[in-house]
């Protein structure tokens, strides 16, 4: 602990730069634009880039509150907000060409317009049918924001208790999962988010405080490794019987095994000797550090883009993941020369369509003393070691995982790896059983297998329409917003939605949206009318159940809610 203290305290020297850092953000930002692009659901195994780039932001906030406390959270929205802004002036408008929208049509729900000038909370979108693929990537912005905001306290936190505050941190998504802490309405998915990369936000305080480098090797492996494979076990058990192995939807593994990685990478911190500096890597690097939130917010609408140019098209599957990709990284180009300027400004910087490289690059690696304290041996080898073996658990991992499903994509660009198999069997998924994001809703948490009752989490009753009662499915409270992520080869969503009878009357809609089409409209319906419902989701890659009211707050249930899939 004094130790840590005083590695705090201790007098930093001004770096403009931190190349390894900035290496390893550009390939983050890359790997993402990737990921979204080709569907490829085994790179979240491989390269954690989300984990990653929590895991670095954290280590900077900490070196910025060790030079200047006082400027750090107003720094650090300088940065952020402008080039959100610049996105939401162009992009928000265009999502209301169809109306307002299920998250924006009742009067009252248009206050929540004011998170897109400051995101505490997830922006909503337009009516556009496309209109989620504007805030979708937004929700990295939210508990980026949270996690400066409250950095002052858990910095000060981890540093007077390091261990006992990443093994709260590692625990924390446990705790959420098994609900023992409840999180209600809108800010359920933030607690999610927030969660499952705190534990790597507290790894980029202790690179910061070299705390990283003074973990014998041995010790430091074995942790390591035994992280990763409490991570693995944990997604083979959740994820085994959906066949989906997508990190992204597994948040307690995607915690425990970018926590891993993040942990790995950060103690490999060296100076880059082969990074020439001038070289048109070290060039790309800058440029992509210096436009790294422009290309986070328009890399994603840009998938919408391709995904239309390349409809109806006869492409092979890997033709198609690699289409979609260099269409999505050449859309945009297209935002980030005539948009990136704005992070110039943001930055103070000279406004620029492409910025300068560094003239004078910094290494960031910490000093050979650091990385070699009193009896911790080759910390050096130890962490190459510990990567190398890390790659190759990932690729053992990512192999067995393939074999598993036939296919180990995500299918986020539409693809399926079930397309040209026949199905043996039919598996009923309950969703009260499987994660889900709460977008929102209109008082309290959203219920698993109980009515939504009060604002209170687990107060509801049991499920009951029409005199029937039913063991499972959700209980919400209007508007209300779930999403669902099925895995690939589910063909069918079923449920029984209706009103609850024990609460205070009123009428409902009902409206399915898989991707961005609507593929069901139910009501509305009042208190004692149910109706049965059953659409096709084949090929969807993401479901949202909205529930919305006429006159009123509302209590509805997704009775019976099922994901029908083929095995």
């Amino acid at each position: 602990m004094r130790t840590t203290e005083q590695a705090a305290a201790a007098p930093t020297t001004a770096r403009p730069r931190e190349r390894y850092i900035d290496v390893w953000r550009a390939a983050a930002v890359l790997r993402i634009v990737v990921y979204h692009g080709s569907g490829l659901a085994w790179l979240t195994l491989l390269f954690p880039a989300m984990g990653l780039m929590f895991a670095l932001a954290g280590s900077l906030t900490a070196r910025s509150l060790d030079r200047s406390p006082s400027r750090v959270v107003r720094g650090r929205l300088r940065r952020l907000l402008p080039p959100l802004w610049a996105y939401g002036a162009i992009m928000l408008p265009l999502t209301f060409r169809d109306g307002w929208g299920p998250f924006l049509d009742e009067p009252r729900e248009r206050i929540d317009l004011l998170w897109w000038i400051v995101p505490v909370e997830w922006p909503p979108p337009g009516g556009a049918e496309w209109g989620w693929m504007v805030t979708a990537v937004l929700w990295y912005l939210v508990a980026y924001l949270w996690f400066v905001v409250l950095a002052p306290v858990t910095l000060r936190i981890f540093r007077g208790w390091p261990v006992p505050t990443l093994l709260v941190a590692l625990a924390a998504p446990v705790i959420l999962h098994f609900e023992l802490i409840t999180v209600g309405g809108s800010f359920e998915s933030l607690a999610r988010d927030l969660s499952t990369y705190f534990a790597c936000w507290i790894v980029g305080y202790a690179h910061r405080d070299r705390l990283l480098h003074r973990i014998p090797g041995p010790v430091f492996a074995a942790g390591v490794l035994i992280l990763a494979g409490a991570a693995t076990v944990w997604l083979f058990r959740h994820g085994g019987g959906r066949a989906d192995f997508d990190l992204n939807h597994h948040p307690v593994a995607n915690a425990w095994w970018s926590t891993a990685f993040v942990a790995t990478v950060l103690r490999c911190d060296q100076p880059l000797h082969w990074l020439r500096p001038g070289s048109r890597l070290d060039r790309a690097v800058a440029v992509i550090n210096a436009r790294a939130v422009t290309v986070y917010l328009w890399h994603f609408p840009m998938l919408g883009l391709a995904q239309h140019l390349l409809d109806g098209a006869n492409f092979g599957d890997w033709t198609r993941r690699a289409l979609t990709t260099g269409v999505v990284a050449a859309a945009t180009c297209v935002p980030v020369l005539a948009l990136g300027w704005v992070e110039d400004l943001a930055a103070r910087r000279r406004p620029s369509i492409v910025p300068p490289a560094l003239k004078k690059p910094v290494d960031a690696g910490p000093s050979p003393a650091l990385l070699k304290p009193a009896g911790a041996g080759r910390p050096d080898q130890w962490a190459r070691r510990t990567l190398a073996l890390f790659g190759v658990t990932a690729v053992a991992v990512v192999v067995v995982t393939g074999g598993w499903t036939g296919d180990s994509t995500s299918g986020s660009s539409g693809h399926s790896g079930d397309s040209d198999r026949q199905p043996v069997h039919e598996q009923e998924d309950f969703v009260s059983d499987l994660p889900y994001t709460a977008l929102r809703n209109g008082l309290g948490p959203i219920e698993r297998d109980r009515t939504n009752g009060t604002a209170d989490p687990d107060d509801g009753d049991p499920i009951v329409l029409a005199g029937v009662s039913y063991d499972h499915g959700l209980g919400v409270s209007t508007p209300s917003a779930v999403r669902l992520y099925p895995r690939p080869g589910c063909l069918r969503f079923t449920a029984i939605v209706g009103i609850d009878p024990t609460g205070d009357g009123g009428t409902a809609t009902f409206q399915i949206i898989a991707d961005d089409t609507s593929i069901a409209m139910i009501g509305p319906l009042e208190p004692g009318q149910t109706s049965d419902v059953a659409v096709d989701i084949t090929g969807a890659t993401r479901l949202d159940l909205i529930v919305e009211d006429d006159q009123g707050s509302v209590s509805a249930v997704w009775a019976d809610a099922k994901l029908v899939c083929s095995q």
